[in-house]
């Protein structure tokens, strides 16, 4: 007995903490254009809330914080000290010249722990089990505290929801267009209803982004790709065209039928 095709996005599909996981496709009928509930970033692709027949890819993004329009992402995100910093390595293991280095380049404050404690719990009535970020309050609860000290303003910064966002978009009929608000736009959602995990004898066939016409097909296992792997690259590592990671990466639309050959996939 034969399932039925179906027709969707290729995505690479994986739980929350997890580096890999799996091939997956989701089914168009579940993907509705809606109105952005965390604004958009550089690469989204959005369609004009006006005219829905016209897409495009946004570049140059930014985020209205505090009345100030500010950079997508936050800059801080590429500064070497930030790598180094407690903001990303925590307390026990961050620099913190590097720290002084970064709040007086962007102009923030930063607050340790222990300011923290002392300003929640009151000083004396906490105290260091061991090491961050295990605390014991004067009560004897134990608590998981944290050890990335707060910044004021909060760096780095992102976008919250129903937060502003403005952005310059490539649209398809080639005009570009500047400070587009993110209130005129609308980009993909898809409900989890539609996912569906792929199996090794999935047949798959591959549409253009543009024409939708065929551009590459096969079964997975004779491709041959991973369904299930550890990592992303994992999934391609024998795959010998080179073309299938950039099919999921990009979600490229594809038919996809069980138990069928691939000439019975219309």
């Amino acid at each position: 007995m034969t399932e039925k095709i179906l027709e969707g996005k290729l995505l690479l599909y994986s739980e929350t903490g997890m580096e890999g996981g799996y091939l997956s496709i989701q089914d168009k009928n579940f993907i509705k254009l809606a109105s952005p509930t965390f604004g958009v970033t550089n690469g989204n692709k959005v369609w004009d809330k006006n005219n829905i027949s016209r897409f495009g890819q946004i570049t140059n993004a930014e985020v209205l914080i505090n009345s100030e329009w500010l950079q997508l992402p936050d800059p801080i995100w590429k500064d070497e000290d930030f790598e180094i910093s407690s903001l990303y390595r925590g307390e026990i293991n961050g620099d913190m010249n590097a720290d002084k280095r970064l709040a007086e380049k962007y102009n923030f404050k930063i607050k340790y722990s222990v300011e923290r404690l002392n300003e929640k719990y009151g000083q004396g009535n906490w105290k260091i089990d061991k090491n961050l970020p295990n605390v014991i309050l004067k009560d004897g609860t134990r608590l998981h505290f944290g050890d990335t000290p707060t910044t004021i303003p909060s760096r780095p910064y992102g976008i919250s929801q129903f937060a502003k966002t403005r952005a310059t978009v490539n649209w398809s009929d080639g005009q570009i267009e500047h400070k587009v608000l993110s209130d005129n736009l609308l980009i993909e959602q898809s409900d989890y209803k539609g996912l569906h995990m792929l199996k090794d004898k999935d047949i798959l066939k591959v549409l253009d982004l543009k024409t939708k016409n065929i551009i590459c097909e096969g079964q997975l296992n004779e491709i041959p790709l991973i369904v299930f792997s550890q990592t992303k690259k994992g999934h391609f590592d024998q795959d010998k065209t080179r073309s299938w990671e950039q099919y999921f990466s990009d979600n490229y639309y594809a038919k996809i039928a069980r138990n069928k050959t691939a000439a019975q996939i219309e």
